[in-house]
């Protein structure tokens, strides 16, 4: 194993990590989680190891008492492997980001000390779990890509704002006056069944809803804000308007 500075970051996420898998082994116990240089080997243990995505593998070496505790539960395991698969899960999950990125989970599987604690190539992180006081477990994790090579990440550096900022000039409506906008005469509605729609020919007269001689509404982009009479204004239709409307809703507008 080379010795690295290892970024904070990194550091803190793998011992979430380690916070993780105590909690999903006995929830209900007071565990402490001490980092550690080198992994502590505990006499009779038992070892599981899993690998996480391409380039970290997770270890776990259990005294025999504890072990053997898991598999009984609650709930009860067939397996230790099986006991495990939710904490080394779980741990996986906490370590997204890192390298390749999302991490699946690979089978677990019995192992030896000496081939827990041999890296991928990379760096180790170790743990020792203490349930009370007792020593009952070593969190071991190996990574296979190197955090030292890792680019440096340096803050923004913003432009501060003068102290003083210049108004903004408020023209109000008059910067509006040169847009122009779409303006409708509606003489009536109607509504008809497809069949009569397609029954219309040349000739045809559609009734509309309006009276002869009602007042034409007069819409801005679908809006109503006027009612008027038609007039001809050299030989082309206008409109007088008689009646100046605030808004309105109308059935358009609703749809």
């Amino acid at each position: 194993m080379t010795a690295l500075t290892i970024p904070d970051h990194i550091a803190a996420q793998f011992h979430a990590a380690a916070e993780v898998v105590t909690g999903q082994l006995t929830p209900d116990s007071s565990w402490t989680i001490e980092p550690e240089a080198m992994p502590t080997e505990i006499d009779g243990g038992r070892v599981v190891v899993a690998l996480a995505g391409n380039d970290i593998r997770i270890g776990l070496i259990m005294a025999s008492l504890f072990a053997r505790g898991l598999i009984v539960g609650p709930p009860p395991a067939d397996s230790l492997e099986e006991a495990l698969e939710a904490a080394f899960k779980a741990c996986a999950e906490t370590l997204v980001g890192l390298a390749d990125g999302p991490r699946s989970l690979g089978t677990l599987s019995e192992s030896t000390v000496a081939e827990a604690i041999t890296s991928l190539g990379g760096l180790l992180f170790s743990y020792r779990l203490l349930d009370g006081d007792a020593h009952v477990a070593t969190l071991i994790l190996t990574t296979a890509f190197d955090v030292a090579d890792e680019e440096t990440l340096e803050a923004p550096v913003f432009e501060q704002l003068p102290e003083s900022v210049a108004p903004i000039t408020h023209h109000g409506v008059s910067m509006l006056a040169d847009v122009e906008m779409g303006v409708t005469v509606e003489l009536g509605r109607a509504k008809m069944s497809v069949a009569e729609i397609l029954s219309l020919t040349i000739g045809s007269v559609i009734e509309l809803d309006r009276l002869a001689g009602s007042p034409v509404d007069v819409l801005v982009n679908g809006t109503l804000i006027a009612r008027g009479e038609v007039v001809v204004v050299d030989e082309e239709f206008g409109v007088r308007v008689s009646e100046v409307l605030g808004y309105e809703p109308t059935d358009r507008n609703r749809r």
